[in-house]
């Protein structure tokens, strides 16, 4: 939120400095710049912000999955079936636990919280061992 407030900042400075400017200053070719850049940034902070958006219900659906399988793979190992490699399921989990906390992290930071949906990190769990 606060990088897409930023851009529209910097666009507007150079809107405005195009405005008051003289065609030849470097007032001009500044706010030229201004105007440039950050439009074309928040061009594609837009369409990331959408595509962040876009399948929401998909991606919990598959992180439920996910997670449904690595706990019923942790109460394997719990019971002491040998089947299973222990320290493979440990280190899923491990993984697992590090992409829940990685995005839970940037879905709440204020500064990119837009480009990531808060239902997907709140549909997210830890698993404990």
């Amino acid at each position: 939120m606060i990088l897409t407030i930023i851009v529209v900042i910097v666009t507007v400075i150079g809107i405005v400095m195009l405005n008051k400017s003289e065609y030849d200053g470097i007032a001009y070719w500044l706010g030229l710049l201004f105007t440039v850049v950050g439009g074309f940034v928040a061009f594609i902070m837009v369409i990331c912000i959408i595509c962040a958006h876009i399948g929401v219900d998909a991606q919990i659906e598959k992180n439920r999955i996910e997670y449904e399988s690595l706990c019923e793979r942790n109460e394997i190992i719990v019971s002491e079936y040998e089947d299973v490699s222990k320290s493979d399921v440990i280190k899923d989990i491990a993984e697992w636990n590090k992409n829940v906390y990685n995005y839970k992290h940037w879905a709440y930071n204020p500064w990119t919280n837009w480009f990531l949906s808060k239902r997907i990190a709140d549909q997210m769990e830890m698993i404990e061992r």
